[in-house]
């Protein structure tokens, strides 16, 4: 066995798979990376399985010492990734030496990162998990952020085939966000449906893991629900106070608030890449239909 020292942790630096579906009627979230696809990209390029644990980064990266050579790959916000120095260029297979380490600065075009290590990361699991709940004590790392002096144990594996992908294109203003209307949206008056699809809005800064907080435009339903129901990541709320709140992977499975819209899989990877503040906007199409998006 193998380690990788943490000498800072960065902000909120997780260990992540492919997440515990199945598990909402227990009030278990699914958990798993904010951004599955720069994610499952990383682990695939060093010969990992998609859902293999990795390593998630938010705003701020870690800093790491590896005690053995290994091989790497780097995805998701552009992080200025270095190693000893050098930089190191993402969405591509790197070779790190062993007491080398890799180190980067506050996110840019983006705010989520991705670290994948070719072989295993050796870590607690719940219930056959390694991801990251921190609320519940759960999954890697016993269930909690990464900290300075922490070791990750790998089990590392050769990789023959060195890959490099282009860069994913880097959106530019004006963002829109795909999202469909969801369960209660015929339950917006038609003055807030509007504001919904022509207004800007902004990922507040006291957001986590469970949701995102929205700034924007106060709007109003005709009425609120009688009782809490199933929600899921994606799901966007409509508070009392008017704003909204989009359930991420840790959110709660069940809420009282009407659930106005939904983000499709690789809508909500995006809208996990926005920065607090950035302004973007919302494009709301297909009715909900039996129970889900169609």
């Amino acid at each position: 066995m193998n380690h990788i020292e943490v000498i800072q942790a960065g902000l909120l630096t997780t260990m992540q798979d492919g997440g515990r579906p199945g598990l909402a009627f227990f009030a278990i979230p699914a958990s798993g990376p904010l951004d599955r696809v720069a994610a499952q990209t990383a682990n695939v390029l060093v010969g990992n399985a998609p859902t293999a644990t990795l390593l998630e980064c938010n705003f701020t990266p870690p800093r790491l010492r590896f005690d053995h050579e290994a091989t790497l790959c780097l995805t998701g916000a552009d992080m200025r990734w270095q190693i000893d120095h050098s930089p190191a260029g993402r969405y591509r297979t790197l070779t790190i030496s062993a007491g080398s380490v890799l180190s980067g600065q506050p996110a840019e075009q983006g705010s989520r990162s991705y670290i994948a290590v070719a072989g295993d990361m050796i870590t607690t699991r719940s219930f056959g998990s390694t991801a990251c709940y921190a609320l519940g004590e759960l999954g890697g790392n016993a269930g909690r952020p990464l900290r300075a002096g922490d070791l990750i144990v790998t089990n590392p594996a050769p990789v023959t085939c060195r890959i490099e992908l282009s860069l994913p294109a880097v959106p530019s203003p004006p963002i829109v966000v795909d999202m469909r209307c969801g369960p209660e949206y015929e339950s917006l008056l038609p003055e807030s449906q509007k504001l919904l699809e022509a207004s800007c809005f902004r990922i507040a800064p006291d957001s986590n893991r469970m949701g995102a907080r929205i700034h924007g435009p106060q709007l109003v339903a005709r009425q609120g629900l009688l009782d809490s129901l199933p929600v899921l990541p994606g799901m966007v709320q409509l508070l009392p106070s008017g704003s909204c709140i989009v359930v991420l992977q840790d959110g709660q499975t069940t809420g009282g608030y009407p659930r106005i819209g939904y983000l499709p899989s690789l809508s909500l990877d995006r809208f996990n890449q926005l920065r607090f503040n950035q302004p973007f906007s919302f494009s709301c199409h297909t009715q909900w239909v039996e129970g889900r998006a169609s």
